[in-house]
């Protein structure tokens, strides 16, 4: 059943984009034959969307928009294949944007990962992690953690934020990744 809702979003209540918030706007495209729409991406659950513009005042490319603003139309998924150009360029920093504005979800990531087998690490998951650099991370976590991404980048020699950005647009580029970093630490949250 369809929710009626005043953001117009004509999402089930149940749906993968019932916890969206705020949608991050990736690029906007002309839409034939009058009007325009958005690619973008949804905040906290990180689904690329696509929606008719409202109200076209105030909505430019890299700017957040109010899911209950009313600025937008219905909001649908949309593959990464789909996305223009512009919007797969945008899509690693909006990512990042988030993950650095939301720390404490995304740090978890960091203070819980273990071994996934007896030769990986989840470590391994990000791009550039090998098998030294994921057992020296292991060995700088201790067994406090991290509370912040600047101590893991000073005690590891990563950029941890942009990792698991680049990770998370990887799962988004290509669903069949696994395990999902975005399913287990983000869309599981919900």
């Amino acid at each position: 059943m369809m929710s009626d809702d005043s953001n117009g979003a004509g999402e089930e209540d149940e749906g993968p984009l019932s916890s969206t918030t705020l949608v991050h706007v990736l690029d906007i495209l002309d839409r034939r034959p009058v009007g325009q729409e958005i690619q973008g991406l949804t905040e906290p659950s990180f689904y690329l969307v696509r929606s008719r513009i409202m109200d076209e005042e105030e909505i430019e490319q890299g700017s957040e928009i109010n899911i209950e603003s009313g600025k937008l139309g219905p909001i649908s998924e949309i593959r990464f294949k789909d996305l223009s150009q512009a919007s797969q360029g945008e899509l690693a920093v909006a990512i990042l944007r988030s993950v650095s504005s939301d720390p404490d979800r995304h740090l978890m990531f960091y203070n819980s990962a273990g071994p996934m087998s007896l030769k990986f690490h989840s470590f391994q998951l990000l791009p550039g992690v090998g098998n030294s650099k994921a057992l020296q991370m292991v060995k700088a976590r201790g067994g406090n953690g991290w509370s912040t991404f600047e101590q893991v980048d000073e005690s590891c020699g990563i950029e941890s934020a942009k990792l698991l950005a680049e990770r998370y647009a990887k799962e988004m580029e290509d669903p069949s990744q696994t395990p999902s970093l975005l399913e287990i630490l983000i869309r599981s949250q919900q």
